[in-house]
């Protein structure tokens, strides 16, 4: 067996690179997770497990949380709801179903394509639009926006602040937004860990051979944590880097306020739960000052 002096320095510095603490949100890669032909694959597969909330939440948490959204915001025949990061369109079609004139926005084309396929199939006419949901500026304004399953916190602060900013003016008069986020209880449960695995993650992240390392970190003052993966294929070395910003109701409040929003209500969950200050998310209600 060779000696830790004899390794190649190439290889070294792969390790050494996959273990190294970067800075946050300074390598950002939350595209390849929706873009990439094998992982979008996986994460289809994810968010169609009705009780597996690796991607998207169990389906009787869905029926409740659209139930009480319809009678939160009294959702009536052609009002207008937009859904960010609509996925394979779990929320959209609950919209749908319930009258609502629905336009869902996501990334993942695969996942689009499962959401049209199922609109057609059910006979409901929901507008589609494939585009990464930070830059789009959708025409027209809402009675409701939506951005569900924390989707605000793997996004690093400018492109928070512009997606809220597209927010504020997309709300009606009248209208609200609807968002959950990670809390700070939930980072304080999280532990730096290292995992090292042949097909780590039973082959989520390829078809074919590989070997992955994850690299978990805290970022107590910044309040961000990070699950940095590092694959090694045969052929090519490559990482993702999942961030996480954790909020507190006043650290949320403020960078709404800074895109010209204001929290209104918060409750435990999307289904309209009263507030739990040991939960590890939360929701909050928001209007357009």
């Amino acid at each position: 067996m060779a000696s830790p002096s004899n390794m190649p320095e190439a290889t070294y510095a792969a390790l050494a690179e996959a273990m190294g603490r970067p800075a946050p949100f300074s390598v950002v890669t939350t595209d390849t997770l929706w873009t990439d032909e094998h992982i979008s694959a996986q994460m289809l597969r994810y968010h169609l497990q009705p009780d597996d909330a690796a991607a998207s939440r169990p389906g009787t948490f869905i029926e409740r949380s659209l139930d009480w959204i319809t009678e939160r915001f009294r959702l009536a025949p052609g009002q207008r709801v937009v859904d960010f990061g609509c996925g394979p369109g779990l929320y959209t079609t609950g919209f749908a179903r319930r009258g609502a004139a629905v336009t869902g926005i996501d990334f993942s084309l695969r996942s689009l394509d499962h959401a049209r396929g199922s609109a057609a199939a059910a006979g409901l006419d929901i507008d589609y639009v494939h585009a990464d949901y930070v830059g789009y500026r959708p025409r027209g304004t809402a009675d409701l926006v939506t951005l569900i399953y924390c989707d605000l916190c793997p996004l690093p602060p400018d492109s928070r602040h512009r997606l809220l900013c597209t927010f504020r003016d997309l709300i009606a008069d009248g209208g609200h937004l609807l968002l959950d986020v990670v809390s700070l209880v939930a980072l304080a449960s999280k532990e730096e860990t290292i995992l090292f695995d042949e097909r780590l993650l039973d082959g989520f992240w390829a078809a074919g051979p590989y070997y992955g390392v994850m690299r978990s970190f805290r970022y107590d003052d910044e309040r961000i944590g990070l699950d940095h993966y590092t694959i090694f294929e045969p052929e090519r070395r490559w990482e993702i880097y999942n961030w996480l910003q954790y909020f507190s109701p006043e650290s949320l409040q403020a960078e709404f306020a800074a895109a010209g929003l204001r929290i209104i209500e918060t409750c435990a969950n999307v289904c309209g739960d009263p507030y739990d200050a040991n939960g590890e998310e939360f929701a909050v209600i928001a209007v357009a000052n």
